[in-house]
Parts: C-alpha cells; sequence; structure tokens
C-alpha cells in the first residue's frame, strides 16, 4: 500500500506482478481454480485512477488478492471445487466481494477448494503445500492458503465451517483469521 500512495508502483504494476507469479506457480500448486486477469486489470486502473485523483479508500485500495472458489462473482465460474459445478457461473455478486470492491480491492483469482469444501482434493487435482509439494494444503480454504504462503497474492479469502481456515493455515505456515460466525453476511456463498 505504501509503494502504491508514494507512487514507486502503480497498482496496474503490483497486480501484473501477482498475476504473472500466478502464472507461474498456479499449475504446481494446483490451487487457483480460475484467473481473473482482465476482472484484475480493470480493477487495478481504476485503483489508480483514483489514487491519482486522492481518492483513497482505505488499507487495500489497490491491493491484489482472492477468493476461495466458493464465492459468486458474475462473469465468473463458480465451481464449489466439484466437478458438476465445473461450468457453473451465479448472476451474483457474493457481499464479501462486493465489500472488497468497494475498498478498493484487486480480484486475481478464485482459488481452489476441496469439493464441496471438504478437504483438498478438488476436480482439477490436490491444492499443494508450497513448503512441500508431495504434501496436501488440507482444509477446504487448501488454495487460499496455499497461494498466500507461496507469495501469489498479499492476502486470500477463505471460509471455515469446522476447521477450513486452521487446518490449511496450521499446515501452511500462514496466519489465518475467522471472523465470529455470523459477524459477516455469507450471501452469494456456497450454502453449507
Amino acid at each position: 500500500g505504501s509503494l502504491l500512495r508514494n507512487k514507486s508502483m502503480t497498482s496496474v504494476e503490483l497486480t501484473t506482478f501477482f498475476i504473472e507469479r500466478i502464472k507461474k506457480y498456479a499449475d504446481t500448486l494446483q490451487c487457483v481454480v480460475s484467473l481473473t486477469e482482465s476482472i484484475a486489470l480493470e480493477q487495478a486502473s481504476k485503483a489508480d485512477e483514483e489514487l491519482k485523483k486522492g481518492i483513497d479508500r482505505g488499507p487495500l485500495h489497490g491491493i491484489p488478492y482472492g477468493l476461495k472458489d466458493l464465492f459468486a462473482v458474475k462473469n465468473t465460474n463458480t465451481t464449489w471445487g466439484a466437478q458438476p459445478y465445473k461450468d457453473q457461473k451465479i448472476d451474483q455478486d457474493a457481499y464479501v466481494y462486493t465489500r472488497l470492491k468497494e475498498a478498493g480491492g484487486v480480484l486475481v483469482a478464485k482459488f481452489s477448494l476441496g469439493a464441496l469444501a471438504m478437504g483438498d482434493y478438488w476436480f482439477a487435482g490436490r491444492t499443494k503445500n508450497p513448503w512441500n509439494t508431495t504434501l496436501g494444503s488440507s482444509g477446504s480454504s487448501a488454495g487460499s492458503a496455499s497461494a498466500t504462503v507461496a507469495g501469489l497474492v498479499p492476502f486470500a479469502i477463505g471460509t471455515e465451517t469446522h476447521g477450513s481456515i486452521f487446518s490449511p493455515s496450521h499446515t501452511c505456515g500462514a496466519t489465518g483469521l475467522r471472523p465470529t460466525f455470523g459477524s459477516t453476511s455469507r450471501s452469494g456463498a456456497m450454502t453449507l
């Protein structure tokens, strides 16, 4: 954020950096369901324009991130990690995505989750632990933890019902924050 505000780097440059890292390492880690490059570059350009005009939406303004692929984002697949939903599109933006968009966040990818939010096996394989790719990332927020720890994004959003943030955070060495149940709307997220 400080690099953006002191004009050492633009959001487009920062976003491009993370998109290139995702392209380089996503297949190895099996952590990305959808690269949202066009959305990201559009949001990053908007962030740069606003910051130039002195509009600062807060600490996430212009910062790339990823979402667990159980959150709906219009015009993207929302697969829930399961083969029957591989091509599913939901004509809704999840509350979490909407709030991050309002804060100026830049969505670069939707990350893997275990099929129907269970474990780290999904329709395209098993999400890997970035420290040891012979092991899985664990828990259903597997892709979010793996991608963040591998430096593919500065932060990512996961969800937890029973260990889905805690387990991959512990396994991959990430810091996972779990909001109190009910404090954040689950609108537009897969129902568990």
